[in-house]
């Protein structure tokens, strides 16, 4: 009878980590508006907070009198409605008026506006400079400033085609001009759904969320709560050991403090909801828990930069239930498989529910990214955005040990033994000992009753957080009888009967498992780290094997808090559109979810790669919302 490897299967939601998951709108304003009746967007219903300053004089119109009229017949006309003319500012009929006591601009309009010598009224508009943060690596943000400068620290590098690093001038999301009217996100808390966020950060300490009176998922008061919540570890502490969700939050929220990089919104509450672990992933249970958090404690905007192939009902129920029950909306990723979702599969973005905005990813020209999902059926991806060679905050110092085959150890029971070979045309750490398998499934490869080790140790930082094992293999072994367990341990000797931290069995078809990530718990808080290999067979159905063509070792410091990294991904496009719902609903807290989208797909760039592929056939474009969200805000000079 077969002695069957154990081996604990679980569906994971990836998430899009870096290197894994056009006709422009013109810009030019015409100072003077023919205004004939009160403008529906300075009205005083629900486009416009109280609380907000007004975008023009609270007592003061400008009108253009007809021609011919003198001034005499100015003072005339403007005398029957009880107001005064302040200056007259050019021959053309153009005058300064002041509107008589307690007269509102919308009244002014309506009563100057049927007068026979008037020939229109406007308001008299409050003009700014274009808002730019002092933020030492904004030069380096093209998404939200794009004026043709390279990044330098660029990660982006299709396999075809062009990086387009420099990008086009002005394909971006015209952050400057929706900063001249707000850059405040307060009112509204943004959840990142993610892998934790790293507090402490210099750049998002100062914007995280807090409460008193928090509940859990349940409901269940749970207190005080600070910054979030972490439903990996199940406490109150969502720190990020992965990296991700830091970045993500950076580009929703970085802090406008002359430091760093700055976000979309540069005040705002940023609620860290910790579900997936240090390599970036979860499960159904953890992020369906993280958004009833979410949501329960008054999370308005959620960020989902994860997502997985198969359809879930459960996620997708609560999501929706969000929206019912809280007028939650959520912003969530394309992925990252440069698939055609008319053809394949990407949630929870397919989901197509009313409150999911689904974003892909947009290069420095305003090409779709080559990795970035799209639908040309038009259902489903939504818009696009910046997501390439993006700067964002980092969770820590990351340090890298690459481990060479030939450092390794080898040693074996019985049977085929491992060895570090370089007949290939890349180093490989082989077992079947044989160039001559090509690990598709086919013909026998290793020896019966194979029990072979490898193993290597090398130092690592004693103030590492987090350690991580990397690696890129080709598996090729019958499943949950035959296959590898992955050992790790700190300092002492490497124990082969214990310290297991994966366990590898099945195939790959012949294709590649490229940076699969094993957190390695056991080497935290040590000098030294111990990883080994153990590959165990029975006496039937030998395969291929396995070839191992690169192995590292990751470590993550998040007591240093100054840290920063340049990654790609439609996990990196989504936060830019989060930021901006955010700022949205800021500004207009009675904004609901659907018209948080409107505006948002209303207001977006028309983009001619995206005709055909998204759903708006749009990117973001932040000016542009603000405009749907209220028309007399699009009013806004440069000055030099």
């Amino acid at each position: 009878m077969k002695n069957k490897i154990l081996v604990s299967l679980a569906v994971f939601f990836f998430a899009s980590i870096g290197y894994l998951f056009a006709e422009k709108e013109d810009d030019s304003i015409p100072i003077f508006s023919k205004l004939l009746k009160p403008l529906s967007g300075i009205s005083n219903k629900d486009n416009t907070k109280k609380n907000e300053k007004k975008p023009f004089r609270s007592s003061q119109v400008i009108i253009k009198f007809r021609e011919r009229a003198g001034d005499s017949v100015k003072s005339y006309a403007v005398d029957t409605f009880q107001g005064k003319v302040v200056n007259n500012l050019d021959d053309s009929g153009i005058s300064q008026v002041e509107l008589r006591e307690g007269q509102s601009v919308e009244e002014a309009i309506s009563e100057y506006s049927s007068h026979p010598d008037i020939e229109y009224v406007q308001p008299n508009y409050i003009y700014h400079a274009n808002v730019a943060p002092t933020d030492t690596l904004y030069s380096q943000l093209w998404g939200l400033n794009n004026t043709g400068q390279t990044i330098a620290t660029a990660t982006y590098a299709p396999s075809s085609g062009p990086a387009n690093n420099p990008g086009t001038s002005g394909d971006d999301m015209r952050m400057e001009n929706a900063w001249a009217i707000t850059t405040n996100c307060s009112n509204t808390i943004v959840a990142v759904v993610d892998s934790g966020v790293n507090y402490n950060h210099q750049d998002l300490n100062a914007n995280m969320w807090s409460s008193n009176s928090c509940v859990s998922d349940k409901g269940v008061s749970l207190g005080t709560c600070t910054n979030g919540w972490d439903y990996i570890g199940n406490d109150s502490n969502p720190m990020d050991l992965n990296g991700h969700g830091t970045h993500v939050a950076g580009t929703i929220g970085a802090a406008a403090d002359g430091t760093g990089t700055v976000g979309v919104c540069w005040t705002a509450k940023i609620m860290a909801v910790r579900v997936l672990d240090q390599s970036g992933s979860g499960d159904t249970a953890t992020i369906i828990k993280g958004i009833n958090f979410a949501v329960k404690n008054g999370a308005k905007v959620l960020n989902l930069s994860l997502g997985g192939p198969s359809y879930d009902s459960a996620m997708r129920s609560a999501m929706a239930s969000a929206g019912q029950k809280y007028d939650a909306l959520f912003v969530v990723a394309a992925g990252n498989e440069s698939n055609d979702l008319s053809v394949k599969n990407s949630y929870p973005c397919e989901y197509g529910d009313a409150n999911i905005l689904c974003v892909a990813a947009l290069d420095q020209k305003f090409q779709l990214a080559s990795f970035s999902n799209y639908d040309t059926s038009k259902k489903n991806v939504d818009i696009g955005a910046p997501g390439t060679n993006i700067r964002s905050s980092w969770a820590g110092l990351e340090a890298t040990s690459n481990l060479p085959f030939t450092s390794w150890s080898t040693s074996g029971g019985s049977g085929t033994n491992w060895t570090a070979t370089t007949c290939f045309s890349f180093p490989v750490l082989l077992l079947s000992n044989s160039c001559n398998f090509a690990f598709t499934g086919v013909g026998a490869g290793y020896y019966a009753y194979s029990y072979s080790q490898a193993d290597v140790a090398f130092p690592i930082s004693v103030n590492a957080d987090a350690v991580t094992a990397v690696m890129s293999l080709y598996l090729d072994t019958e499943a949950g009888y035959d296959g590898i367990n992955i050992y790790a341990n700190g300092n002492s000797s490497l124990y082969y009967n214990s310290n297991v931290i994966t366990t590898l069995s099945g195939e790959t078809n012949g294709k590649l498992i490229s940076n699969l990530e094993i957190p390695a718990p056991n080497c935290v808080g040590s000098t030294n780290c111990y990883i080994g290999l153990e590959f165990i067979a029975d006496q039937t159905v030998n395969r291929a094997g396995v070839a191992f063509t690169a192995f590292r070792v990751t470590t993550l410091d998040v007591g240093t808090t100054n840290q920063y990294n340049t990654i790609n991904g439609t996990s990196m496009a989504t936060p830019h559109v989060t930021g901006m719902a955010a700022l949205l609903r800021s500004y207009n807290p009675k904004f609901t979810y659907k018209d948080t989208i409107t505006a948002i797909l209303a207001g977006g760039t028309t983009v001619s790669n995206l005709q055909s592929n998204t759903k708006s056939g749009k990117a973001a474009n932040a000016d542009g919302a603000m405009r749907n969200l209220e028309a007399p805000k699009d009013l806004t000079v440069d000055v030099p």
